[in-house]
């Protein structure tokens, strides 16, 4: 309910607030609120070191469903790059933190978090570092070292690094308030960028796109319950990680980058729509 009314707040906005918010707004979610959501997203988390194979899922789960976008474009043969490069930016990672980690915690208590974790570390050298080299241009290829010049990555790592260590409050709580206002600002975004028109106008593309998003996602979802596991709540972590919303930095990227960022937005509000009945859904039918 919060990212509709959010969502729409923005999409209100944007009909008297300058051309180059979004701009200024894609700024402030690089640089400061996105890197402090991530690194008090995973430093709060207890990382299970005996379970980094899901960082490994995530992370080659994430290049399947790459692949398959990559498959897919040249299948479509879209000759517009502003809008060809959305859909792939839409197969470049799951928006994990901001969808799934209330989500989770609301649903089976702050345990639950860690796995999600987990599964967003291997998902998130998708989003940052495959899906920053398909904005530039560059295909999806990138080094690892180049990751160490965009803050959320670095963040990450930080995190990582960081985890179990009690920060002391000076240092935390401004980095709290910076973190607080990152929900706000990507749903923001997302309203203020969303257009209906744009919606009906590419309902083809979407359609076909989204749904080869979701059988990719449920083939690497199925290939999960091959993995032995230990608990339920790890089992089900692993099951819905695959089926989660296209990531926002699709969005955010768009902007930066000149795509076209109504379509991004089309795009990852359907899939948040789309994602949020597959949780209740897989939910209720494993009795979880």
């Amino acid at each position: 309910m919060n990212f509709v009314i959010i969502a729409t707040i923005g999409n209100i906005s944007k009909r008297f607030l300058p051309e180059n918010t979004g701009d200024i707004l894609t700024t402030l979610i690089i640089n400061f609120t996105l890197p402090m959501t991530v690194f008090i997203g995973i430093t709060s988390s207890q990382i299970d070191l005996s379970k980094l194979f899901f960082v490994l899922i995530g992370f080659l789960g994430g290049l399947l469903i790459f692949w398959g976008g990559k498959f897919l474009l040249r299948t479509l043969k879209i000759e517009d790059v502003k809008i060809s490069t959305v859909i792939l930016l839409a197969f470049c990672g799951l928006n994990i933190g901001l969808f799934m980690y209330p989500l989770a915690e609301m649903l089976w208590g702050i345990e639950s978090i860690t796995y999600f974790a987990l599964y967003d570390l291997g998902n998130s050298f998708i989003v940052f570092g495959v899906g920053k080299s398909v904005a530039e241009g560059k295909g999806g290829k990138f080094h690892i070292v180049d990751l160490f010049e965009f803050p959320p990555f670095i963040a990450l790592i930080l995190a990582f690094l960081l985890n179990g260590v009690n920060l002391p409050e000076f240092v935390l709580s401004p980095m709290m308030v910076i973190k607080d206002a990152n929900n706000f600002l990507i749903m923001f975004l997302v309203g203020f960028y969303f257009n209906i028109v744009s919606l009906k106008a590419h309902r083809r593309i979407l359609t076909i796109s989204v749904t080869t998003k979701y059988l990719l996602g449920l083939i690497v979802s199925l290939f999960t319950l091959l993995i032995p596991v230990s608990t339920e709540l790890q089992r089900i972590s692993l099951f819905l990680s695959p089926l989660l919303p296209s990531a926002m930095m699709a969005i955010v990227y768009s902007v930066k980058n000149n795509y076209d960022s109504e379509l991004a937005s089309s795009f990852v509000s359907l899939t948040t729509l789309i994602s949020f009945i597959i949780v209740f859904v897989v939910t209720a039918i494993m009795g979880f």
